[in-house]
């Protein structure tokens, strides 16, 4: 059991050695405090204590999950306690037997999932189809076929793109308790995907286009979410952000332009979307909609351009994904997002550049490339993106002529 002066720069290249499962690396630095690095990579924390016949190993986390700071910082809590008569061993056994995965979801929803953009579409998934499904297990007792259950469970009916993206938030919730302490081990490490995510290839030709649009006029649902999907076919920007969208983010006059804020976009990024003659059309009609409800039920016009039903909120994404599910379209299965591929498609022959058409989508892939068009390079390429989408909207109303 060597004794060392830890710093990130050894705890990054600590490993087994002379053959052996795993080494321990104490810290002279830190009383009590060890590293444990296994033949296989792994690094775990631990706070030990106690006389040598009755030694304790209370495991902090795992490196580099647990910066080498914190872990020194929770062995002189472990060695405090101690010191107050308290065993902090025993306590986090009875704390575990005690533990859910409900529990587990829960903490990892608040503490973790909820900082990114997507929480609240995990929290609702891993509520579902992990807390609804094995939420009444204990953590001490969980085990690796009990996962399994749930994604089996939810590619079983017939969900296999869901089973793919729950397998993937489920091993990111896992590999986060296990770097907390909250489990002994990653359970997900070495599984595989019980089926892969195929990326969609489904555009809509001229001929469905025009159908689409016709159809659109009577389909069996709200006039605002026609007017959704019409603007993401001709504004190539995805449902959610339609969706979303507020009076806020609207410049309507001389040179139109929506402005989505960076904490509505898949990049993090603001993004400017310049608006075509027939966009702001169909954005002016559902505003007149929106304020003339909000004229008659007496209340103040919502912020949203496209308000769910009582104003307190915006039609959601998933909403109007269940609006075209409903409908017969005469034609192949579409989604909202369909849309977006066919503007980005018809784009392209139209000869626009690929480059400009990336820009228009707001793809990462183009925008934030390098570091020189992350940092760099701060053109935003305004004129190109609306000589894109005046052309592409002016072929959309020819092909609702034919």
């Amino acid at each position: 059991m060597p004794k060392v002066e830890l710093t990130d720069k050894f705890c990054g290249r600590a490993k087994a050695t002379d053959g052996r499962r795993k080494t321990d690396y104490f810290d002279v630095a830190t009383r009590g405090l060890c590293l444990r690095a296994t033949s296989g990579g792994g690094r775990t924390w631990f706070a030990v204590y106690g006389p040598p016949a009755k030694r304790q190993w209370l495991k902090l986390g795992s490196y580099p999950e647990t910066g080498l700071a914190k872990a020194r910082q929770k062995a002189r809590d472990a060695r405090a306690a101690v010191g107050d008569g308290k065993d902090p061993v025993a306590d986090k056994k009875a704390l575990a037997a005690g533990d859910t995965v409900a529990d587990m979801v829960e903490s990892y929803i608040a503490r973790h999932a909820s900082t990114k953009r997507s929480g609240d579409q995990i929290a609702r998934m891993l509520r579902k189809d992990v807390s609804g499904i094995i939420g009444d297990i204990k953590l001490a007792g969980l085990h690796r076929r009990d996962l399994t259950k749930c994604i089996d469970t939810v590619a079983d009916r017939g969900a296999k793109v869901t089973a793919v993206r729950l397998f993937a938030n489920m091993r990111a919730m896992v590999r986060w308790a296990k770097g907390r302490g909250d489990l002994d081990s990653n359970l997900m490490e070495g599984m595989t995907r019980a089926t892969d995510e195929t990326e969609r290839e489904r555009f809509l030709s001229d001929g469905e286009i025009r159908s689409m649009w016709r159809t659109l006029a009577d389909a069996d649902m709200r006039e605002s979410t026609r007017r959704i999907l019409r603007l993401c076919l001709v504004t190539g920007q995805r449902v959610g952000e339609v969706a979303g969208m507020t009076r806020a983010e609207l410049n309507l006059e001389g040179d139109a332009v929506w402005t989505i804020p960076a904490e509505r976009v898949k990049n993090g990024r603001e993004h400017k979307v310049p608006l075509s003659s027939m966009a702001v059309e169909i954005i002016g009609l559902q505003i007149a909609d929106a304020d003339a409800l909000a004229k008659r039920k007496k209340r103040k016009a919502p912020a949203w351009i496209f308000p769910a039903p009582g104003g307190r909120a915006a039609v959601t994404r998933a909403a109007v994904s269940r609006a075209v599910a409903r409908c017969d379209w005469g034609m192949p299965a579409w989604t909202p997002h369909d849309l977006r591929r066919t503007a980005a498609t018809n784009m392209e022959e139209l000869g626009i550049s690929p480059f400009i058409v990336g820009h228009v989508l707001n793809h990462a892939t183009v925008t934030k490339a390098t570091i020189t068009s992350r940092v760099y390079a701060k053109y935003d390429y305004a004129k190109e993106k609306r000589e894109a989408l005046d052309t592409w909207a002016t072929r959309l109303a020819e092909l609702r002529k034919i």
